[in-house]
């Protein structure tokens, strides 16, 4: 949606830095200002999957990591920003619009925990042909011919090829939905994104602030991040080691109560006069 907005009204793709890296290299031997121009937006889109960096932590998805709303309310902040500066300076709306862009890919690369962008469709429509080709090999090779060496008996993945499809449809929905907006509102159809982004990023953090077990899953987080402060919290899991533990230490002590409580008692013609 964003991409389409910026295109309608400043005719810019801000998410293509596929084409935009080829346009530096098309445009360095003549048109210098203009290759100038595409590396600001490729750099600008760097600086908002670096922000993405510093704000999530981790690969995989966490459930009680907070710095997934922080993020959609960034790039919700940023879309409201580059509406202010529109009037001002188109190409510095759009430089902003890049930012967010790529703060956004940032978010979704990071709570999947593996290759799957959402501003663009080049790897997305890549896996679903892979994906689809080893499923229908596998339905071949079930089927018809069991000697094909380089089939899947199960292919798998189903799941991701129904994710990757509902990304496709949900970016062609996003355009079309940009486009129009634009047309219709020009530049302040960027509100309706950022209060997109603004209301999940808040709504997200609401939402794990009020959950029980994920403020537990918070606390072991830091316990696991901090190991040697000595006021961090600890999984209610390792409790019980600890305890065993110094069970332990105790009755391998001889002189410990533990270990005396433990020993047997010493018969009468062993004690001394």
């Amino acid at each position: 949606m964003v991409n389409a907005i910026a295109f309608e009204t400043s005719e810019t793709l801000v998410s293509h830095i596929t084409g935009a890296v080829s346009k530096v290299s098309l445009h360095t031997v003549g048109e210098h200002a203009h290759a100038g121009k595409m590396v600001l937006l490729v750099s600008f889109f760097l600086l908002g999957s670096m922000i993405s960096g510093c704000i999530i932590k981790r690969s995989a998805v966490k459930m009680a990591y907070m710095g997934y709303g922080l993020a959609m309310t960034a790039s919700a902040l940023l879309l409201i920003i580059s509406l202010l500066v529109f009037k001002t300076s188109q190409d510095a709306a759009v430089y902003i619009l890049c930012v967010a862009c790529g703060l956004q890919n940032g978010i979704m690369s990071s709570y999947t925990g593996s290759v799957i962008r959402t501003t663009h469709m080049t790897g997305i429509v890549t896996d679903v042909g892979l994906i689809t080709g080893r499923h229908l090999v596998s339905c071949f090779k079930r089927s018809c011919c069991q000697k094909i060496p380089f089939a899947d008996e199960e292919p798998g993945e189903t799941r991701k090829l129904v994710l990757l499809l509902l990304l496709l449809l949900s970016f062609l929905v996003g355009v079309a939905a940009g486009s129009g907006l634009a047309r219709a509102l020009h530049e302040l159809s960027l509100l309706v994104p950022a209060i997109i982004m603004l209301m999940a990023g808040t709504g997200y953090m609401i939402w794990t602030h009020l959950r029980d077990d994920i403020q537990e899953e918070v606390k072991i987080l830091q316990a696991e991040t901090s190991p040697s402060s000595p006021t961090s919290p600890v999984s209610p899991s390792v409790q019980p080691l600890k305890a065993a533990e110094a069970e332990t230490v105790e009755t391998d002590n001889p002189h410990s109560p533990a270990a005396e409580s433990l020993a047997p008692p010493m018969a009468a013609d062993d004690a001394g006069p």
